[in-house]
């Protein structure tokens, strides 16, 4: 089955964004360290076994605030570094359709990221970190996504290339591709 023939049917599609679309240029396991040391030495809390998302839905306060600081500093600067995946070229096919971007980076590493790979001129609608109160697997960023670009969950699609993102559209009851499956 082609690509676009799996998407025919849908009036809305939604994709993650880093390891989907774009890979972004950052260290991943570098950023938690940071952040983790950060932790200690900012409010004295041991956050070393945490992922980035654990520490980040651990704290609260001024404490989220300084974490996330490191987190966007570090986003960004692999959102200038980010490259555009086979799945991207895709876009330009879709203009018969919403097409969204959910995702558990910041809004400015967002924008970053789908201008720098020449992306952000496909995406109709954008649900990042912080336009939501709860992130991926919780759905709710993928229905506010679903209801920015005015449709129906059973008219939508989310591609994604985690497990998490899987959970979240069935969470949601949306459709869920897989974004392997495109390559």
């Amino acid at each position: 089955m082609s690509d676009m023939a799996m998407l025919s049917g849908f009036q809305a599609v939604v994709f993650d964004l880093d390891g989907t679309l774009v890979v972004l240029g950052m260290d991943w396991e570098q950023t938690r360290k940071e952040m983790a040391a950060t932790a200690m030495t900012s409010f004295g809390e041991d956050l070393s076994e945490m992922t980035v998302w654990q520490m980040l839905r651990s704290v609260g306060g001024p404490e989220r605030g300084i974490l996330e600081g490191v987190l966007r500093r570090r986003e960004i600067e692999g959102a200038y570094a980010a490259e555009k995946l086979p799945l991207a070229d895709l876009l330009p096919s879709l203009r018969d359709q919403s097409v969204g971007v959910v995702s558990l980076n910041s809004r400015e590493c967002c924008r970053v990221a789908l201008e720098s790979t020449g992306l952000r001129g496909y995406v109709d609608a954008l649900v990042a970190r912080e336009d939501s109160e709860k992130l991926k697997p919780d759905p709710e960023p993928l229905l506010k996504c679903i209801a920015l670009l005015q449709a129906n969950v059973s008219e939508a699609v989310f591609i994604g290339d985690r497990e998490r993102d899987r959970l979240t559209a069935r969470r949601a009851r949306v459709a869920f591709i897989n974004a392997h499956k495109f390559q």
